[in-house]
């Protein structure tokens, strides 16, 4: 059944915006009528092919899906799954309750190409900006073994440990990139508005001026001829860091940069770590197969020197070898971690074992982060001290000095 977005307007002449599933256009208007809507606008979406936008009025940057309304929608299916509804039928509950357009009418045409023969991992694998390669294949699993309620509950904790995680990495930066705002706030407000209008005085007193405020007034005079640059500069330069970061060779050099650095290295190698087990152990948990599971979780180990090093262990799990051994063989995998992952494999519960690794480096590259910020706080916040205290001494010098003279 076709898919239409519409405009209407409701009694109370409030603007309603959504989607509609009817046969033609006509029939969604009359709806819409049935429902005491004035149609302004219906027109067919297709949401099955990939390169369409979100909604044809809009771009796909737009209408995103969050990794919240991914696991919202993730828990609510296996829920309905569980409770005996079929696939078709959980969908279609869960299309009336949805508040998203765009997600409305992925559903509504996900389910429709399952009245059509296809699978359920066939009709998300056209979605690969919402559901990962990981997700699909894990679906499919699930779909294979007939446990797909417990696989959709797998991968709901899974994307809620990740919302979690990533939230409380951006609690741990917003300390150190606000300092960081307010440091080159002040800097700029002294700089454009307090140092112009004591330089004044410092010119009437004809007198020799101390190297520090020399130095005040050259940077002054730069940044009032050259302050517009700075922001142009900056974005520049941004953006070319940003298009050399997209380029293999660019994304592996900074992620080799980012290994070296005291400390943050520490954190980045726990992160992967953390990530890299837990994602295993949700997909073998579905029921893929060991060499499988390793490519796909391959994708989520995002530094990419790390990711490459995976190549290695995935070819010796061809030849035979143990997963715990080959993942010794790896300088960034502590040997604590190839023990605990041998004796998983050796009592026969590695997903559970690997779990356990998840839950631990989740804990310390917690710690870790907590450690590169108690390093950086009190460097900025000197930065930010030494900043101002060489203004203020600038400013003040030369009037101590006068006065001085004067007695």
């Amino acid at each position: 059944m076709p898919v239409f977005s519409y405009e209407a307007v409701a009694e109370d002449g409030k603007k309603i915006k959504g989607i509609i599933d009817a046969e033609s256009a006509r029939v969604a208007a009359h709806r819409l009528k049935l429902k005491r809507l004035i149609p302004l606008r219906v027109t067919e979406e297709t949401f099955h092919d990939t390169r369409t936008p979100a909604v044809s009025a809009g771009s796909r940057f737009w209408h995103r899906v969050s990794l919240s309304d991914l696991m919202v929608l993730t828990r609510q299916l296996a829920i309905l799954l569980k409770a005996g509804l079929s696939v078709t039928g959980s969908l279609t509950a869960m299309v009336s309750q949805l508040k998203n357009p765009y997600l409305k009418g992925v559903l509504t045409n996900i389910r429709e190409r399952l009245s059509e023969g296809s699978s359920l991992h066939e009709a998300l694998a056209g979605y690969p900006h919402i559901f990962s390669r990981l997700y699909v294949e894990s679906i499919a699993a699930g779909e294979e073994s007939g446990r797909l309620s417990e696989v959709l509950q797998g991968l709901s904790e899974y994307i809620s440990r990740q919302i979690t995680l990533r939230n409380r990495l951006l609690s741990a930066l917003a300390y150190p990139v606000v300092m960081g705002v307010v440091a080159l706030g002040v800097f700029f407000i002294l700089m454009t508005y307090v140092l112009p209008s004591v330089s004044e005085i410092f010119k009437a007193i004809h007198q020799p001026l101390p190297a520090t405020t020399r130095l005040l007034l050259g940077v002054g005079k730069w940044m009032e001829a050259y302050g517009m640059i700075i922001p142009v500069v900056l974005v520049l330069g941004i953006a070319a860091l940003y298009r050399f970061r997209r380029t293999a060779r660019g994304r592996k050099a900074l992620d080799r940069l980012w290994l070296k650095v005291p400390s943050v290295g520490t954190w980045v190698r726990k992160g992967q770590i953390a990530r890299f087990s837990r994602t295993l152990s949700t997909i073998l948990a579905s029921g893929i197969p060991l060499m499988k599971a390793l490519r796909l979780t391959k994708g989520v180990v995002t530094n990419q020197v790390l990711q490459t090093s995976l190549d290695g262990v995935i070819r010796q799990i061809g030849e035979g070898q143990p997963l715990g051994w080959a993942l010794g063989q790896l300088s960034w995998i502590p040997p604590v971690v190839a023990q605990m992952v041998a004796v998983g494999e050796e009592s026969g519960e590695l997903e559970d074992m690997l779990m356990k690794v998840a839950e631990m480096y989740e804990e310390e590259t917690e710690a870790a982060l907590k450690t590169v910020l108690s390093v950086t706080e009190p460097l900025m916040i000197l930065f930010m001290g030494g900043i101002v205290g060489w203004i203020v001494i600038s400013v003040l010098l030369p009037i101590f000095n006068m006065n001085q003279f004067i007695g």
